[in-house]
């Protein structure tokens, strides 16, 4: 996968592939003007990546807040702010641990408030969704 995450336009996609293969879905809430949200997609996924620890065992993307946003999902095309309602995800960025029904597997993290440890805890949230799927 390179630096960059997909950017994920289609739910109902990257559900069937989340359920089948038993994954968790960890979305970066994210809004183009945002420099702190290309920090961590930069700094903190791109290690993730270049590491290859969750290759095959967690699905990872962006949904962007941007006006005029839509994502297809169950209800058919939304605005991806309808698409996130329900989580509080209007800061960005926010991270999102989501199981094949879009239910929360682990607290979210919002915002890039400690830089010098927020690969520490993004790791720790994404074991914490596997293991939460792996039951």
């Amino acid at each position: 996968m390179s630096a960059f995450m997909k950017k994920i336009t289609d739910w109902q996609l990257i559900s069937d592939r989340a359920d089948t293969l038993k994954m968790p879905v960890v979305v970066m809430v994210d809004q183009e003007d945002c420099p702190y949200c290309r920090q961590v997609e930069s700094e903190f996924f791109a290690a993730i990546f270049a590491g290859g620890e969750y290759e095959n065992r967690v699905i990872f993307g962006k949904i962007s807040i941007d006006a005029g946003e839509m994502i297809s999902s169950t209800q058919g095309l939304i605005s991806t702010r309808d698409f996130l309602r329900g989580y509080d995800a209007g800061f960005t960025p926010t991270i999102l641990f989501l199981d094949a029904d879009k239910n929360q597997l682990t607290e979210k993290i919002v915002g890039l408030t400690t830089p010098d440890f927020y690969g520490f805890y993004l790791e720790n949230a994404i074991r914490a969704a596997i293991k939460k799927l792996d039951g």
